[in-house]
């Protein structure tokens, strides 16, 4: 068995910075900016690691399959670690016993984890460590291991103690902070513009918007019921309805594909927020003789993988995806994000600008083109861009179709 894996990397100047903050303990949560290099730093800690365990095992929980999916084409691309060392559990896989390396999706980590007794050599890493921060998922991250590491670009959570109460306790405190400030300071993300596009409804979808929206006005007008728990769900129903009207309208699919095939030269990733949108994306692109390739959970394991991996050899240039991929793809040479349809989400959104953001040989900038159909989801972008504080160029564009 092969001791020693080929890393082909030397670590940045904050990786170094980390690494020393992690070694002094072996625990501890580093925060990130998306596309500043998590996993590759991860891969910095696991060498460390096995120079004090060198018969130690890996364990990376990871929150959904997708993710599983982008860690083991890294350990293999990257990590040069071979496949017969690496077992992947989840409800697709469940291997018969621990490798050198296993990767594990957290819902099945919270059963499996609870029969591994002897957790003193292991080395547990937790991505996107946010998400193990409410009661249920916490399970899967107990024990008392010999070195810990969580990763996340926000790891505390937004509307919960779970942070304190459950991450902390279990991953160690936050060791090390890199910021978009600092990332593009360093030239460790690529500089980046942000073009958002107008589409418009088509009459139908304009219609039923404004029949929502009149129906939201309406309930938040009636104070008296506003403290009532059947106010909160009527609302809650509205605004998910209005929602999908925004994010299904139909022009976004004509105007995504014409902004790919305006950038035909570049690597281009495209995001939808469903799996039937995204594989009408993929469809007409591929009509169109169009190099584009469809990745999300509704495709088996094996074909899923290859589709990721063919895509980040450059053997498909397009990739069209939905949620799957919000989280953890590394494919650097990307320089172009459509983002067709997303939700409110902030989370996502920094999720989905660090998909482009990583720097690659010849890459000298990025654009980012997000799609918008209503006055709310202006408003919305208009207000992260002032969280970032960053000084990029923003343009307001409409789109127009062939």
């Amino acid at each position: 068995m092969k001791n020693h894996w080929e890393l082909p990397h030397k670590p940045r100047k904050w990786q170094e910075n980390a690494l020393d903050e992690w070694c002094k303990s072996y625990k501890g949560i580093v925060s990130i900016v998306t596309g500043g290099g998590k996993t590759l730093f991860s891969f910095f800690c696991i060498n460390e690691y096995r120079k004090k365990k060198k018969d130690g095992k890996i364990i990376i929980v990871v929150p959904t399959i997708t993710l599983l999916d982008q860690w083991y084409v890294s350990l293999l691309d990257d990590f040069s670690v071979p496949s017969d060392q690496i077992a992947c559990f989840s409800s697709e896989e469940k291997p018969k016993e621990w490798l050198t390396v296993n990767i594990i999706v957290i819902n099945t980590a919270r059963k499996k984890l609870k029969t591994l007794n002897e957790k003193e050599d292991f080395f547990l890493i937790v991505d996107e460590c946010h998400r193990a921060g409410s009661p249920l998922n916490s399970e899967a991250i107990k024990g008392n291991y010999f070195a810990t590491l969580g990763l996340s670009a926000t790891p505390e959570r937004e509307y919960d103690d779970g942070f304190k109460k459950y991450i902390l306790p279990n991953l160690g405190k936050i060791i090390y902070t890199y910021d978009y400030i600092e990332a593009l300071n360093d030239r460790v993300i690529t500089p980046f513009t942000l073009n958002n596009v107008k589409v418009n409804l088509l009459p139908h979808e304009e219609e039923e918007y404004k029949k929502v929206s009149k129906k939201i006005r309406f309930l938040a007008e009636k104070d008296d019921e506003n403290e009532s728990g059947g106010f909160k769900i009527k609302m809650q129903r509205l605004l998910i309805k209005r929602a999908k009207i925004s994010a299904g309208a139909m022009m976004r699919i004509p105007i995504a594909c014409r902004i790919a095939e305006d950038h035909k030269a570049e690597r281009i990733i495209i995001f939808h927020e469903s799996i039937e949108g995204a594989n009408t994306l993929n469809k007409i692109l591929n009509e169109r003789k169009n190099n584009s390739v469809v990745y999300h959970s509704g495709i088996g394991p094996i074909i899923r993988r290859d589709n990721l991996r063919l895509y980040r050899k450059g053997i498909f240039n397009i990739l069209v995806t939905c949620k799957a991929l919000d989280e953890g793809m590394n494919a650097p040479e990307t320089s172009i994000a459509i983002i067709a349809s997303s939700t409110a989400s902030t989370r996502q959104r920094i999720q989905r600008l660090g998909r482009v953001l990583r720097p690659a040989i010849n890459k000298t900038d990025a654009i980012i083109f997000t799609l918008y159909a209503t006055e709310q989801e202006k408003n919305r972008l208009v207000t992260e861009y002032k969280k970032f504080k960053l000084n990029i160029t923003i343009n307001w564009l409409k789109g127009i179709s062939k």
